[in-house]
């Protein structure tokens, strides 16, 4: 049979059709597409950047990238960068000896409170040197190991249990932290029932040793004037739960986010149409890194870390066409964030705003619907509300202008309440049927109303109607 090479127009129709995810496995392994698959419009439905991890996810499909001690004794490699699972801190590089940033940044002493230890949840004391930090850690370490032991010398009674108990149970004693190193008590190790329970249990606290002492390493890599050698792994996940598979590994130079940027760029560097996105979500910890020449239109922006830098960056690289939101959710965390002018924020069609929102805030607003997730009960009893409604009438809102709030407040009384005070603070309001109706000129009305949702959340609405 024969058969003859797809002509450069049927190739581009064929991509164009193709999930991006292949799209970018196709252009990785064979470079004599690159450039035709550069040419054609790039569709995407979902780009987010995680919290969780130094990583994007295309669609269903998530890249990681982390730096990783590739030299260990027992021949795992170890991840050094990311989100710590001991003390839940974040890395993003490591100096020569693997010592982690948050602690350089701190002048290299080792952290001593609570919160933020090397193993997370042991309070080191008033231990002024970082040898004595050290050798407090190598205790707890020892205490560890000692559980360790006594988990391997346990026999249970081997009593039947179903799995949802056994899965409950082996959380529970998962969660068992001991700030005080201590050996387990009897009624702790009794949690765990049969064998097979014991040995996800020894299974756990092993591989918790080896993070504790891959934690503690660099300082004695430091003393012993030792270099480990570290790479970058970039990683694929199809599915959440599926093991990630490597793609590649590079050799670390010091700064992981040169890798971020590489694979921005190998992405949506250099094409010849805007990259379209349906919905952008941004949760990560880090400031994102992309090349100018990044062109992309969004209808969904959706930012919770680091708003100012990055709101800074999605307007360096987005097309002038998508200025205009179909939705934007933003999360406000410090002072400055109040203050923030922005074209996305002034211009979406919807708005999300949560974190710490003020009076000035939400009267600075002109957004056509805005909804503020958190808890606003305080604030709809309070005077700022009155305030707030005031303004509305006032400034002459136009028709379906439409602010919502949330409470979780289980009965009808607090809602009630809040209408009481409405009707009781602003002149000619009129109380309704879950409703206060506040005359603003002689074809509109603020109207301010509660319902519940199907998930029984109280949702307070401010809205400008026309007067029927």
């Amino acid at each position: 049979m024969n058969s003859k090479p797809l002509t450069y127009d049927s190739l581009k129709t064929v991509i164009l059709y193709m999930e991006p995810n292949i799209r970018f496995l196709l252009a990785s392994r064979i470079p004599s597409i690159r450039l035709t698959e550069k040419a054609v419009p790039l569709k995407i439905d979902e780009l987010a950047f995680e919290f969780d991890s130094h990583n994007v996810k295309v669609n269903d499909t998530k890249y990681e990238y982390e730096v990783y001690q590739v030299d260990c004794k027992d021949k795992i490699p170890y991840r050094v960068s990311g989100k710590n699972e001991l003390n839940w801190k974040m890395t993003c590089d490591v100096d020569e000896f693997g010592i982690r940033d948050y602690i350089i940044k701190a002048g290299g002493m080792l952290p001593e409170n609570t919160k933020s230890t090397l193993f997370g949840y042991h309070n080191l004391g008033n231990i002024s040197t970082n040898e004595g930090r050290l050798q407090k850690l190598k205790r707890i370490l020892n205490h560890e190991k000692q559980r360790y032991d006594q988990l391997l010398s346990f026999r249970p009674e081997q009593n039947a249990i179903d799995h949802e108990d056994e899965m409950r149970n082996l959380s529970n004693f998962k969660r068992i932290f001991i700030r005080v190193p201590r050996s387990y008590y009897s009624d702790e190790l009794e949690l765990l029932k049969n064998e097979e329970m014991v040995k996800k249990a020894i299974e756990f606290i092993k591989e918790k040793i080896r993070k504790m002492e891959n934690e503690l390493l660099p300082f004695e890599n430091k003393r012993n004037n030792i270099r480990p050698q570290f790479e970058i792994y970039l990683t694929k996940r199809s599915q959440r739960d599926s093991p990630p598979h490597l793609i590649e590994h590079v050799k670390y130079t010091g700064d992981l986010h040169r890798a971020e940027e590489s694979l921005m760029n190998f992405m949506f560097s250099k094409r010849r149409h805007v990259v379209v996105i349906n919905n952008l979500r941004i949760t990560h910890l880090c400031p994102l890194r992309m090349s100018s020449d990044v062109k992309i239109r969004v209808r969904n922006l959706n930012i919770k870390r680091n708003l100012s830098s990055n709101l800074k960056l999605i307007k360096s690289i987005v097309d002038k066409s998508s200025l205009q939101l179909e939705s934007l959710s933003i999360f406000i965390k410090l002072n400055r964030d109040r203050k923030l002018v922005n074209e996305f924020i002034d211009n979406s069609k919807h708005l999300t705003v949560a974190g710490a929102v003020d009076l000035p805030l939400m009267q600075r607003l002109q957004n056509h619907s805005v909804f503020f997730p958190m808890r606003s009960t305080v604030f709809l009893l309070g005077n700022d509300f009155i305030v707030l409604i005031r303004s509305w009438v006032e400034t002459k809102k136009p028709i379906g202008t439409c602010f919502t709030f949330k409470s979780f407040e289980e009965g009808d009384e607090t809602a009630l309440q809040i209408l009481d005070n409405i009707r009781n603070g602003i002149a000619h309001a009129a109380l309704r049927e879950k409703c206060v109706n506040i005359p603003m000129s002689t074809s509109a009305k603020l109207q301010i109303s509660y319902s519940r949702s199907e998930h029984f959340v109280l949702l307070f609405k401010m809205t400008v109607v026309p007067i029927d």
